[in-house]
């Protein structure tokens, strides 16, 4: 397999010339082939040509970033495109955008250049010499990775600009004002479900796309849309949650996929290819493509921390939160013992369970040190040392894009909005996730949940900063700590979950104050570190971050907005920006 990717590599660089012909930005739309290069004429001859072409969409993918830079990461760090979540305090201070920026290269000019190739894919392949199920299959290909980033643009943008043509430089569409962001759902979801339908069961086992990527990212979409469309819409999303569990169900059901035994091995493994639990990953070889995960949190370069907020959210082992009255497993947090005494033990997993580090007391001969006192470790992996861990760009673990306890979870949360889960449905999804991290199943009447056949009763759901946007029910509010506790520091999706159920208050500094908090630690080692009147790290001593309704939006790029009205095409702002 490795031979095939550093081949594929190879050929890329050959193809290269002509890749770039195919991939420009709304202001450089189309320039002329050289005579000297591959062209459209030329190029499309082959079933290897074809997948040469499609390997480059996997770049959209960043999962632990490309070489040094980790800004573009879907874990841990926050980056360029303003994922700040409440799970994470970073090294740096980090508001909420104020003002509209010019250009977000990340999530409109790359993504339409995706969408580009994708539809120079379509129009090509079905010249192409190959047996029918290949073509087919890359049909399927070319249809996942457009309908995929529509779907990342409307989450991030909303109404945008939506073509499903491979456009010459001169086609009035090119400059087509923007589509409402239900219409592109809907065609989104088209996509994915003709993608499931075309797409190969299998193809290098999970490193590249196939019919059950499809069916999990159509998980995805109509999960999001279904409770979009319920928290900020007041509409009725029911049809996309149906369509949701419908899609989990098609994973689930295939007896090939199996959870890991252990949950901490999705995050520092050096292989995920041929893993039960994940349904496509992002491979890392050496020398070929790193990463600097690794590094960011085995050197003494201050970390990012885990909030209070996130640490309170763990539950004990007997599936009571800790904050619920007669949870007599819950020892307190006086010191680091207490705080991790009969916890879930994905909280230990995660952090360091034994040792706080933090400014003026570092942790262990490493001198590590977190914003908030609790040192990650999620990400190490003890087989790899060396350079291959302390130098940046040159780790190489291999990081999960869609896993099979994302799916389980999407289908749990489904029935739980749709008020039909059952105590089977929760058995063939959230429990399984909760059985392997090792604590007790949840049981419903179809809106209360239990544990142990304890009634859980949560104070933080029905807390004032709930009252908000509203709170929800107990079976809910218990789906949605799992999914938080599960991606623990899986930032892109702790951010989209927050704003699809219109929980950005969970990232004000003033309405929720324990996101600016860390490790309950006394009195400080040292004067580097100041602490609150319990004994909390004061994480930015002095900041405060404000969360607007505009935030739920990213602005569209004021430069695109005056390159279509230079085209005589309004392309509308985003509300408050």
């Amino acid at each position: 397999m490795k031979k095939s990717i550093i081949k594929s590599k190879l050929l890329l660089m050959f193809a290269t010339a002509f890749v770039a012909t195919a991939s420009v930005s709304c202001d450089d739309y189309l320039s002329d082939d050289p005579a000297d290069k591959f062209t459209n004429e030329n190029f499309w001859q082959s079933e290897d040509n074809v997948k040469t072409f499609s390997w480059i969409n996997y770049d959209t993918f960043y999962g632990y970033g490309n070489g040094v830079t980790i800004g573009l990461s879907s874990f841990y760090y926050h980056g360029s495109d303003s994922k700040i979540d409440d799970n994470l305090s970073a090294f740096t201070f980090q508001q909420m955008p104020i003002t509209a920026s010019p250009t977000n290269i990340y999530s409109w000019n790359d993504y339409y250049i995706l969408i580009r190739r994708c539809n120079l894919m379509l129009e090509k392949i079905p010249t192409v010499p190959m047996p029918e199920a290949k073509k087919n299959h890359y049909i399927g290909v070319a249809k996942f990775f457009r309908a995929y980033t529509y779907f990342r643009l409307v989450q991030k943008l909303g109404n945008v600009p939506y073509t499903d043509r491979y456009l010459s430089q001169n086609d009035p569409a090119v400059y087509a004002p923007a589509k409402q962001r239900a219409e592109i759902i809907d065609k989104v979801i088209a996509d994915l479900e003709e993608a499931a339908d075309l797409l190969l069961p299998v193809d290098d086992k999970n490193v590249t796309v196939n019919k059950y990527t499809a069916y999990a990212a159509l998980s995805n979409v109509c999960i999001y849309e279904g409770t979009y469309r319920k928290y900020h819409l007041g509409q009725d999303g029911s049809a996309y949650l149906n369509k949701a569990k419908t899609a989990s169900l098609a994973v689930i059901n295939n007896g090939g996929y199996k959870l890991n035994t252990d949950w901490k091995s999705l995050y520092n493994s050096v292989e995920l290819a041929g893993n039960t639990e994940v349904i496509l990953a992002k491979r890392y070889l050496t020398n070929v493509l790193m990463h600097s995960l690794q590094n960011y949190t085995n050197s003494s370069t201050m970390q990012y921390g885990l909030t209070k907020w996130a640490a309170d959210s763990y539950v004990t082992t007997n599936g009571l939160p800790i904050q619920q009255a007669g949870n007599t497993q819950y020892t307190g947090d006086d010191n680091v013992t207490k705080t991790f005494a009969n916890r879930d033990p994905r909280f230990g997993k995660t952090v360091n369970p034994a040792n706080y580090g933090y400014k003026g007391k570092p942790f262990s001969a490493a001198a590590l040190t977190s914003m908030s006192g609790y040192v990650l470790e999620l990400y190490n992996n003890p087989a790899t040392t060396g350079p291959d861990v302390t130098t940046g760009g040159r780790n190489y673990t291999d990081a999960p894009i869609f896993t099979l306890s994302e799916v389980y979870l999407n289908y749990a949360e489904a029935c739980a909005e749709l008020g039909t889960a059952t105590n089977t449905d929760l058995d063939m999804s959230i429990n399984k996730v909760r059985a392997r991290a090792g604590i007790a199943a949840l049981t419903t009447d179809g809106t209360n949940a239990s544990a142990g056949g304890i009634q859980i009763n949560d104070p933080r759901r029905t807390s004032t900063l709930e009252q908000i946007s509203g709170s929800v029910s107990p079976l809910i509010w218990e789906v949605r700590r799992e999914r938080q506790i599960e991606f623990m520091s899986w930032t892109t999706i702790r951010q989209m979950d927050i704003y699809r159920w219109k929980k950005g208050d969970y990232l004000d500094t003033s309405k929720n104050p324990d996101v600016n908090l860390g490790a309950r630690i006394g009195t400080p080692v040292g004067s580097q570190t100041i602490v609150d009147a319990n004994g909390y790290i004061k994480i930015y001593p002095t900041s405060t971050r404000s969360f607007e309704a505009k935030h739920y939006l990213m602005n569209i790029p004021t430069n695109d907005i005056d390159l279509y009205k230079a085209q005589g095409v309004e392309l509308k702002q985003n509300p408050g920006w």
